[in-house]
Order: C-alpha cells, then sequence, then structure tokens
C-alpha cells in the first residue's frame, strides 16, 4: 500500500513590510501594530544590512509596534550583523512548516495565492545540519546553515524551474501545481523571496512508491 502524507505549509498567510531593525542583541524589529504575541514563530525575508534578522526566529512582544528576535530552537537571543541597523526592507510572516520528506520518493507542491498577487516563491531544501537537524531556512547559507533552492517542474506544461529563479506569480487567485525534486534531502520548505502583494497557501503531498 502506497504511503502518503499531507502538509499544509503555508496556510493563506500575508507578510508585513518590515520598518526598520536595531544591530544590537537582541535584535529588535519595528512595525506599527504588528499583532504578534511572545513565542510567535516567523520568517523573516529580504531584510538588508542586518542581515542577522533573515530566517526562522520566534519573537518576544516588546509593545504594540516592536518584537525582538530568539533562536527558534534554543531560545537565545539573536544579535544584529554587526554591519548596522536595517531599515526599510524585507518582510516578516508566519513560518512556514518544514517537513521532514527523507521517507518519501515523490513530491507535489500546490501553491495558491488570493486576491491580486505579486510575489516569487522558492523550495529549499537540505539534507540537515552536521548534527542532523534542520538548517535556518532564509538565513545566510553557509557550512553551518547548509541549504539550496531546488528545482521544481510546473505540472502544468511539463516546465522546469531553477531553484535559484523560483516560482514568479502574478495575478487573481493563481492556482500552479508542481513537482519537486526532493531526490535524497532531509527537509523541505516553502516561502516568498520577494513580495508586493497577496496571500499564499501552499500545500505538500508526499508519496513513495510502493
Amino acid at each position: 500500500m502506497r504511503d502518503t502524507k499531507e502538509y499544509t505549509i503555508l496556510d493563506a498567510v500575508t507578510p508585513k513590510a518590515i520598518t526598520s531593525s536595531t544591530d544590537a542583541t537582541p535584535v529588535i524589529i519595528t512595525k506599527a501594530s504588528h499583532g504578534l504575541v511572545t513565542g510567535d514563530r516567523i520568517l523573516i525575508f529580504g531584510h538588508v544590512t542586518n542581515v542577522a534578522a533573515n530566517g526562522f526566529s520566534k519573537v518576544t512582544r516588546v509593545d504594540a509596534n516592536t518584537f525582538s528576535l530568539q533562536n527558534i530552537n534554543s531560545g537565545a537571543d539573536i544579535a544584529g550583523s554587526g554591519a548596522g541597523a536595517g531599515g526599510t526592507t524585507g518582510f516578516f510572516m508566519t513560518a512556514p512548516k518544514v517537513p521532514l520528506v527523507s521517507d518519501f520518493v515523490n513530491a507535489e507542491l500546490h501553491i495558491m495565492t488570493s486576491g491580486t498577487s505579486t510575489m516569487t516563491i522558492k523550495v529549499a531544501g537540505s539534507i540537515g545540519k552536521n548534527d542532523g537537524s534542520s538548517p535556518n531556512f532564509g538565513g545566510t547559507q553557509a557550512v553551518a546553515n547548509p541549504y539550496t533552492y531546488l528545482q521544481i517542474i510546473d505540472l502544468q506544461g511539463q516546465t522546469t524551474v531553477d531553484g535559484d529563479t523560483g516560482v514568479v506569480l502574478a495575478g487573481a487567485d493563481v492556482n500552479k501545481v508542481y513537482e519537486v525534486n526532493i531526490n535524497a534531502s532531509k527537509y523541505l520548505t516553502v516561502y516568498p523571496s520577494a513580495w508586493t502583494a497577496g496571500a499564499l497557501t501552499v500545500k505538500l503531498l508526499l508519496t513513495d512508491n510502493d
């Protein structure tokens, strides 16, 4: 009997623009009426200068307009990059799920937007860090944080999409289905690398060949 597993990686998530960040420990992000509470898990992407803010983190609510960043696993405060404060660049959003995919052969993604949308979506994969744990997807790629962007196949026209390029989505209520070349990846996730408008939903179906 074929084994299958389904995940909702993102559920109607709309990123919010960052106003600024402090180059300190912990990094403090400013966004008016951010709506977060202590313990929320987020992903920051596209923030420049203070690039240490990018990636997955837990948050501590400071007040209605600011929150600090902690390591999503250890809870330790995240330090700034040392390059200076970050300005009005990048976005934060609810952290996508990171499914374990190593027990499966096939992966199919259903990517959906609602409303008028403009964004670029990337699929990230990794065999894990040296201790076997998941890397900090969206953070700086390094030996200690190993991941890459995976090629996918558009099942509508059987065309390939380069991992570094990603999927460019534009229009109203877009629905796309892709096959992911997971090969021997251990972890898989999906998130925007650029965003202007629209809410994003991503579902993943994993199957084996039995």
